[in-house]
């Protein structure tokens, strides 16, 4: 089912319910009082026929005949019945309905009672005189305002299935403009297609709504979408070449070496060269391995103290560099908790590792600054060199897979350790900033939510 006709339906049913309560509460409210106002006129019968019958020695002339004219203005199957204390007719009327004792006993211990038959009300009172107490039964058919109930009942059944019919329609072409913005965004959306995953959907700036929100979230997941269709054909192209050159250099090599006997030195050297491409080889594909490894869902988490991986790090780095530039410095409570991580150590290990690796190599010697301290329930690790700065059109960049900057293509390395620190780092909900000045130096800025 469309969903305009579901709106339609649902609104409809809405407005049916509240129609069927509206409807049914004035039926109710009028029922009331016809049914009030006809119990009045029986109880105003009753003491007509008593004072007509019983207390006309009592009465003026005037008075009785005032009585007596009222008295003839019958209802509709009226029946009448007089009796004494003792239950014993004094009055009956032709085709009247005789009543049980019982009943007449429950009207002298009332004084009043109402009662109902079928369609016929009636109405019992008991009435003292200066000749004996009585009781006066009076019971009639309110044939007209049954027929206007009636009359009222059809015209309701009527007037409801008519409104319902005008809501649905109505019900429809407001369903029709409130999807209109969702027929537009469908629409723009089934332009897009992974050759202009650069097109956006129009957003309102002025007054936003609903359906503004849809279409910046919308742009937002295009964004995101064109980024990884851009850093999917960067990394295939980059891996592509990464991978090219050191297979490329093995076969020149050995083709080489091949080509007509060599000097065992000769071959020796050949040899070397090729394990050099190779370790080359295999380190990128290690690398490879490991950045594809921090995009699958690896949630083997463990506390791990956060001051403990940071010297671990520094005495691994300054084994391998044979220096010890890195000068660490914490600001952590007390507490153990506000120093405590929950991630992958292994992870951890290298995302922190790449950056100090980085820091060292490109400040060439020069002291490298690491700050660890606890900030607004939030573990910042800080690092930060004076090596040769990235430039401000490079920032956004140097995550992606095998991207270097310009001034660092002199140093070693294949622009996959930053991109497998970013992964690790989003892995583990946290943020990386970096900030960094050309020639001046670079600074990066870890953050990782505690609890």
């Amino acid at each position: 089912m469309k969903v305009k006709n579901r709106l339609s339906l649902q609104f409809t049913f809405m407005f049916a319910i509240l129609l069927l309560v509206v409807l049914t509460g004035i039926y109710l409210f009028v029922e009331h009082n016809r049914l009030k106002s006809f119990l009045n006129k029986l109880d105003e019968r009753a003491v007509i026929v008593a004072q007509f019958y019983l207390a006309e020695d009592n009465l003026s002339k005037d008075i009785f005949k005032q009585v007596a004219k009222k008295f003839p203005q019958s209802l509709t199957h009226e029946s009448i019945r007089i009796y004494d204390d003792h239950f014993n007719s004094k009055f009956t009327r032709d085709d009247s309905v005789g009543w049980k004792h019982d009943f007449l006993a429950q009207i002298v211990k009332k004084k009043s009672i109402h009662a109902r038959q079928g369609e016929t009300q009636i109405t019992g009172i008991y009435y003292p005189d200066n000749s004996g107490n009585f009781i006066v039964v009076v019971s009639a058919i309110d044939e007209r305002g049954l027929h206007d109930m009636e009359q009222l009942r059809l015209i309701m059944s009527m007037f409801f299935i008519s409104s319902l019919f005008i809501t649905f329609f109505i019900g429809r072409i407001f369903a029709s403009i409130s999807i209109q913005p969702i027929v537009s965004i469908t629409g723009n959306l089934k332009r897009i297609r992974a050759s202009s995953l650069h097109h956006r959907l129009p957003v309102n700036t002025v007054k936003t709504d609903e359906t503004d929100k849809l279409s910046s979230t919308i742009n937002q997941l295009l964004e995101h979408l064109e980024q990884s269709f851009e850093s999917q054909k960067s990394f295939v192209a980059n891996a592509s070449h990464e991978l090219r050159t050191p297979i490329t250099s093995i076969l020149g090599e050995a083709e080489i070496t091949l080509m007509k006997d060599r000097s065992p030195e000769e071959y020796k050297h050949a040899l070397e060269e090729i394990v050099g491409s190779v370790e080359r080889l295999n380190y990128i594909i290690n690398s490879l391995m490991e950045l594809m490894q921090t995009n699958l869902d690896n949630k083997d988490f463990q506390s791990i103290r956060i001051d403990e991986l940071i010297w671990e790090i520094a005495d691994e780095l300054a084994f391998k560099t044979n220096t010890d530039n890195i000068k660490i410095s914490y600001d952590l409570p007390a507490d153990l908790s506000k120093s405590t991580l929950q991630g992958n150590r292994q992870l951890l290990f290298i995302a922190i590792s790449n950056i100090l690796k980085n820091a060292i190599k490109f400040s060439e010697g020069q002291e490298v600054l690491c700050k660890v301290s606890y900030h607004n329930r939030h573990m910042v690790i800080t690092i930060r060199d004076r090596g040769i700065g990235i430039d401000e059109n490079d920032l956004k960049k140097i995550f992606q897979p095998f991207y270097r900057s310009a001034n660092a293509l002199n140093f070693s390395g294949y622009g996959i350790g930053l991109s497998l620190t970013n992964n690790i780092i989003r892995q583990h909900n946290g943020t990386i900033e970096v900030k960094s000045v050309l020639g001046q130096g670079t600074v990066f800025s870890l953050s990782f939510p505690l609890g």
